[in-house]
């Protein structure tokens, strides 16, 4: 049995990598209050400690705002962290799965969706520390693999309210929710991340792997499906193009966000990665649970 060292695995996603994959894998997690990923000693005893196959850094500074109030404390976590965790790693033979974002492209690429051969140009402090975090983990180890995600959704609910979590809610309750009608997306169920992981782990895989859902919508046309799926009041969510809803937001945010998955799917197959309708029919039977 593989084991597996995560480095934030109480967050969105790896917490559902220790859900799913704890009878496959020998997983190790420790927990933000056990270990501090910014203090190397400590990184380095739990890595020599627990001589893990593989390292997943699910850690960081996800939110994009946060990371512009606080530029040094996205640098620290999304940077700095995983540079040394992928640089000790490297010296032991242990390759590391680094989690990045679609925030590393400008989002000016409208015609199509963004490949792994597509040249990175950040716009925020986030997309900018994710993608010198991307540069230094890759730089390690030749067998080290980088992850971009898009909006990731999770029955997992949280203080800091990602938007599906803040959209149903918001819905549940009766009120207004806007849709952005000119943001192109392909949001992605946290299983298919966890069962994407999965086969990258066990294939031995390296080098950039884009995942999402298979097909794209517009952000408002993703919320209105989320209301019809759970049953709420389609009608109380509202369009609002991009430039009014995040006119207020400290960090510029990306147009055409979308990221191609055929590389995965070339790979891998055509049923790991789900449609946006599948994702959310999956996502409303987990939810009920």
């Amino acid at each position: 049995m593989l084991k597996v060292l995560i480095f934030g695995g109480s967050g969105l996603i790896g917490s559902r990598v220790r859900e799913l994959l704890s009878l496959k894998y020998q997983i190790v997690a420790p927990s933000h209050l056990q270990i501090d990923v910014s203090n190397n000693k400590q990184i380095e005893q739990i890595i020599k400690r627990s001589k893990p196959n593989y390292i997943i850094y699910a850690a960081g500074l996800t939110s994009m705002d946060e990371a512009e109030k606080f530029p040094e404390l996205a640098y620290s976590l999304n940077v700095h962290a995983p540079a040394h965790i992928a640089k000790f790693a490297a010296s032991m033979g242990i390759p590391i799965l680094y989690f990045s974002t679609d925030a590393v492209f400008d989002g000016s690429k409208s015609e199509k969706s963004y490949t792994e051969d597509d040249k990175p140009h950040p716009v925020s402090s986030y997309g900018k520390s994710k993608l010198l975090g991307e540069q230094m983990v890759m730089n390690a180890f030749e067998r080290n693999c980088i992850v971009r995600v898009i909006m990731v959704y999770s029955r997992k609910f949280t203080k800091r309210k990602r938007f599906v979590q803040t959209a149903i809610e918001t819905l549940k309750k009766g009120e207004k929710f806007y849709g952005v009608i000119d943001q192109v997306v392909n949001p992605i169920y946290v299983d298919d991340v966890v069962a994407a992981v999965d086969l990258l782990l066990e294939s031995g895989s390296y080098g950039i792997y884009h995942l999402g859902a298979r097909d794209y919508v517009t952000n408002y046309e993703f919320v209105k499906k989320l209301a019809k799926i759970f049953n709420l009041n389609e009608n109380l969510v509202k369009g609002i193009s991009f430039e009014e809803f995040f006119k207020e937001k400290n960090a510029l945010r990306t147009k055409f966000c979308w990221l191609d998955t055929s590389k995965f799917r070339k790979k891998f197959g055509e049923n790991v990665l789900h449609s946006i309708d599948e994702g959310l029919y999956l996502f409303k039977s987990n939810f009920d649970l």
